[in-house]
């Protein structure tokens, strides 16, 4: 009964989706108001309109699976797959300057495993209002975070092909893809950026079973508190989404300085030397700088760097393979487990850096940006670093309405020695091609 009463409740929300799509397209304008793409100005001064957005990513990719993964059951030392990495459907709504209004709806990683039950889920759906110049006030689920730019990242405008999952350290676990419920405080003094983040968190969906190493723990959780505060020295970006876009394709002059924290009262717990319940405290710190400088004959540099220093308690790790294929390992399989999955997140210090240059092809609209990144952790359970690098290059069709990224992605694997340490043992590979549609 359930997967029935799910895939109506799918087939309900995508019927109504298409039918604000075909009212807002016929939605009667005011006298003398403007109509922009798929926005609907309801007022002749502008101050009030509805729109639509949809956008959407598609992934070709070969990948070199982890030692020992079973696809279906049968060893694969690498695998080829073609899936929906995103997708979302958006509507929003602004009411005389001063209120905004937005839901959205979409899924991640929609692949073999996963498309007969990757419904579409309710992301976004929340109300903010302007009380004064300097503030205004929110509420919701919605993608309001702190600790760095890229705990709330703008997935389709992104300089690297995705977000490296340290930045979003709790994403689907007491959090639905990144969106929280909350209530925040946000605006701009100045030069000045803020935003003050207050969220219920979900219940983890972790085991939460006790041992030395902590875990999220299965008690009444704390608030979630999180801050974040940029300083802008050229330009200033628009604080209307909570989301970060990782490149402006060369039409901005920005440069970015930021520092942010979060931090759970009662969220981990773990044994300590004499097997007594220890409850403690998430605590996330950050702080890092975003650059994007036009350059000369149409050309940009964009880089992003951070130091990020997380605590989840005594030994937390997380293994993470986003978008993964893999089912279970066989007896050679290694402490990465299946698939793609790597340690990514756990506590202790990360140092992480990213790069790209665009450049605009003569006497055409297109534009070419290779780009690199990479990450650098040393986490409190491992006995080696982790160290993780990207790099591919987007072709800019249209901007970001229509791009082509190919990427190149080396991860390491990790497995305990023969003296018991988690070191370093091998390294694996993927190559990905995507194709990401922005309409709005």
């Amino acid at each position: 009964m359930h997967f029935f009463e799910s895939h109506k409740l799918s087939e309900n929300i995508f019927v109504g989706v298409f039918l604000l799509f075909l009212f807002l397209l016929g939605f009667p304008m005011a006298s003398g108001a403007q109509q922009q793409a798929l926005r609907v100005y309801l007022e002749t001064d502008s101050s009030s309109y509805a729109g639509l957005r949809l956008t959407g990513q598609l992934w070709m990719r070969l990948n070199e699976n982890n030692p020992g993964t079973l696809i279906n059951g049968q060893a694969s030392s690498s695998f080829f797959d073609i899936s929906v990495r995103r997708i979302r459907f958006q509507t929003y709504a602004r009411i005389r300057e001063k209120t905004n209004i937005t839901m959205t709806l979409g899924q991640n990683n929609i692949n073999y495993l996963t498309a007969r039950s990757g419904e579409i889920r309710l992301l976004d759906f929340y109300v903010d209002h302007r009380l004064h110049q300097f503030l205004t006030v929110g509420g919701g689920q919605s993608g309001w975070n702190g600790t760095s730019r890229y705990a709330a990242p703008l997935t389709s405008k992104m300089l690297t092909l995705d977000v490296s999952p340290f930045m979003i350290p709790t994403v689907n676990q007491t959090d639905n893809i990144l969106r929280k419920l909350s209530a925040y405080l946000k605006g701009q003094v100045g030069k000045w950026d803020y935003r003050w983040v207050f969220s219920r968190p979900y219940a983890p969906v972790e085991n939460t079973g006790i041992s030395a190493i902590s875990t999220f723990a299965n008690v009444k959780p704390g608030m979630q508190t999180a801050f974040y505060l940029k300083h802008q020295f050229f330009e200033k970006e628009s604080n209307h989404s909570p989301f970060h876009s990782g490149t402006y394709d060369g039409e901005r002059k920005l440069l970015a300085l930021g520092m942010g924290f979060e931090r759970q009262n009662d969220a981990m717990w773990h044994l300590n030397t004499k097997a007594d319940t220890i409850t403690t405290f998430i605590n996330l710190m950050a702080i890092d700088l975003f650059g994007e400088l036009p350059l000369p004959k149409n050309k940009a540099l964009t880089f992003y760097t951070g130091y990020f220093y997380y605590d989840f308690g005594p030994d937390y790790l997380r293994l993470i393979g986003f978008n993964n294929v893999g089912r279970g390992v066989n007896e050679k399989g290694t402490f990465n487990g299946s698939g793609n999955s790597w340690p990514a997140i756990g506590t202790g210090h990360t140092v992480y850096f990213q790069g790209g240059f665009l450049w605009k092809i003569p006497e055409r609209k297109e534009k070419i940006q290779p780009f690199i990144s990479g990450q650098y952790s040393q986490y409190q359970r491992l006995d080696d670093p982790v160290s993780y690098f990207e790099g591919g290059v987007n072709f800019l069709l249209n901007g970001q309405a229509s791009k082509i990224t190919l990427a190149f992605q080396n991860r390491p694997v990790f497995d305990f020695s023969g003296e018991g340490k988690l070191i370093e043992t091998t390294r694996r590979n993927a190559f990905v091609l995507q194709y990401q549609l922005r309409i709005e």
